[in-house]
């Protein structure tokens, strides 16, 4: 098989070389080694559970080894995995699994409870838990020495044959679920390895949650395509992943703006060493000049910005470190900026980020009519607005849905925040539309200030008044505690932001 079992193949060629180092467990596994855990799991899944090709199985459990070799499993037979985001309610895992009607949930301890709860809610065949004594289903423990290490029957996988189902993190409404296909994987991974220039040697750590696209396809599955060494933690903790970068030798890393700075503000940082670091990615949200600096000037490192979405890739962009900027499309990957009408704008000019390629996602489940209206002639829509400068790097501009148009000018909120976050009194920013009786809409300002900080209105707009057009400046100002944020990405949620302060007043 092509698809589905890169870590079996490197376990017959290379059975000795690290895979996986467990940080949870302390245990560490060769690519032989893993690939006989894969076995036993695809075995399992095949003879006590009778998953076949084509069958989805939900996922709802903190990152473990057991949820990396489920899905290995999965891939090797044809089946789909199902992530669930644990940071849900009752109601929103009902919707996900009607949605989704997989034939079996694995689940750990942390969340038998949950489990237990819906089960009486939703037509599930089998629910098998990773640890022993739950009271919910299986204990997959009480089996697992007794099912076989041997390679399973081959199943012939296609490239367009579902591998993953990724809900959306609900930006801006109700989650939809992703077709990821093994070509699909496959070439983001290829584009990953190529553009970014992975090696056999790299090593990275796998924190982002596995119902998360980051989990999966920033750096985990690359890394054991190009034979790398994965390092699984059971989530994101400032000083254990300091102490993984240095005495693991971490290679290269990614994270969201958030994490940097976690890892900034650790007393662990300084004495931290990061001299085996190649590079470091952040996604999810804009950097800021403030983080790029501190790690260049402290720890010699270079954070380039990445860009993508879950339905693309999400790794679509060679970022270079250039600040601001997203880099040039990976080798496989077409893009080109378009206007309103559909039509192609000149370089330098703002528009939609249209992206094509074998990195392309095969659209949503059970949503054919927005599958249609986003996929057009190959080309993903990604809503999100871009402009590319004289050197062909792409900048993030603003949300084609977040784009304001005052007096008939398009203003895009992600400059606008870019240039407030250089105040010192600001933690973050977002910049929302409200309506106005003569400009139509003008633009308000919601800040999250940094602890201990002021900043009215006037001194907000005594810092911008030199940075920007007087057309883009807000009109109106709202301080809050906490930006409303996506769990996984970090992404703020400006239609919560639309709902509690889009009104034409200050708050």
């Amino acid at each position: 098989m092509i698809y589905g079992d890169c870590v079996g193949r490197w376990g017959r060629s290379f059975p000795d070389k690290t895979a996986l180092v467990d940080a949870i467990t302390g245990r560490r596994y060769t690519y032989g080694a893993l690939s006989l855990e894969v076995n036993r799991m695809a075995h399992f899944l095949a003879g006590e559970l009778d998953i076949r090709k084509g069958d989805r199985v939900a996922c709802l459990s903190l990152n473990r080894l057991e949820y990396i070799t489920l899905f290995l499993a999965l891939s090797r037979l044809g089946a789909i995995l199902v992530p669930l985001n644990f940071r849900l309610a009752k109601g929103e895992f009902i919707y996900f699994l009607e949605d989704a009607a997989p034939r079996a949930i694995f689940f750990d301890r942390q969340h038998q409870g949950v489990v237990d709860a819906f089960k009486t809610d939703v037509e599930v065949p089998h629910y098998v838990c990773f640890d022993p004594d739950n009271s919910v289903g299986q204990s997959l423990p009480d089996l697992w020495n007794s099912l076989s290490p041997d390679s399973p029957e081959a199943v012939e996988i296609a490239p367009h044959d579902p591998q993953l189902i990724i809900y959306t993190s609900g930006t801006t409404g109700l989650p939809k679920g992703v077709l990821l296909t093994h070509g699909m994987l496959a070439w983001n991974a290829f584009n990953t390895i190529l553009g970014w220039g992975l090696r056999p040697d790299d090593k990275t750590i796998l924190h982002a949650a596995m119902f998360y696209t980051a989990g999966w396809n920033v750096f985990t599955l690359p890394i054991f395509h190009s034979r790398g060494v994965n390092i699984l933690v059971q989530s994101f903790d400032a000083d254990l992943i300091l102490d993984l970068i240095g005495n693991e030798g971490v290679t290269v890393f990614f994270g969201v703006p958030t994490m940097f700075q976690m890892l900034l503000d650790s007393p662990k940082f300084a004495s931290t060493d990061f001299s085996k670091v190649r590079f470091m990615v952040s996604g999810g949200a804009p950097l800021g000049q403030p983080l790029f600096e501190a790690f260049k000037t402290e720890k010699s490192v270079h954070i380039r910005e990445g860009y993508g979405l879950t339905e693309v890739g999400p790794n679509c962009f060679m970022a270079n470190g250039k600040l601001g900027t997203i880099g040039h499309p990976m080798p496989h990957v077409d893009v080109k900026l378009v206007d309103t009408n559909g039509r192609e704008v000149p370089r330098g000019e703002e528009g939609e980020i249209l992206l094509r390629g074998p990195n392309v996602c095969a659209g949503y489940l059970n949503k054919a009519e927005i599958t249609a209206r986003t996929i057009v002639d190959g080309w993903f829509h990604t809503g999100d607005l871009g402009k590319m400068d004289a050197d062909g790097h792409m900048a993030i501009v603003g949300r084609l849905k977040d784009m304001i148009i005052s007096g008939g000018v398009n203003i895009y909120p992600a400059e606008i925040e870019r240039v407030m976050e250089t105040h010192p009194a600001v933690a973050a920013s977002a910049v929302i539309g409200v309506s106005d009786p003569k400009w139509g809409e003008v633009g308000k300002a919601v800040l999250e200030l940094k602890p201990g900080a002021a900043l009215s209105l006037a001194q907000l707009l005594d810092h911008l008044r030199d940075r920007l057009g007087k057309f883009k400046l807000p009109k109106y100002l709202a301080v809050v505690d906490e930006l409303p944020r996506t769990p996984a990405s970090g992404k703020v949620q400006k239609f919560v932001l639309k709902e509690k302060y889009g009104r034409a007043c200050n708050d």
